[in-house]
């Protein structure tokens, strides 16, 4: 079953993207938004990216992460707001980790 994670808050606030990768499972997505922007620049993402198999889709939203000046990577799909509404018909489950 495919889960959609809202990932809204800091790997370097809270627990909140540790306990998100702990519960990752294959045909999952993410989305990093708000302040789970800054999640791009913790060591927990360069983890992620080394796990992902092409399975996971990873997503920031684009107008999130230029409004905190983080420069994203090119393993992460940029999205806009407006592309999450689709992603939620997408998936069985969404969580919002915030």
């Amino acid at each position: 079953m495919s889960t959609l994670h809202l990932v809204r808050q800091s790997a370097f606030a809270t627990n909140d993207f540790a306990q998100c990768l702990s519960v990752l499972d294959h045909q999952d997505s993410i989305v990093l938004m708000d302040d789970g922007c800054y999640n791009l620049k913790h060591s927990l993402m360069d983890s992620l990216i080394k796990r992902v198999d092409g399975t996971i889709n990873i997503n920031v939203i684009s107008s999130h992460a230029q409004a905190r000046a983080i420069e994203t990577l090119t393993e992460i799909n940029h999205i806009e707001m407006s592309d999450v509404v689709e992603l939620t018909f997408n998936h069985k489950k969404v969580i919002t980790w915030q």
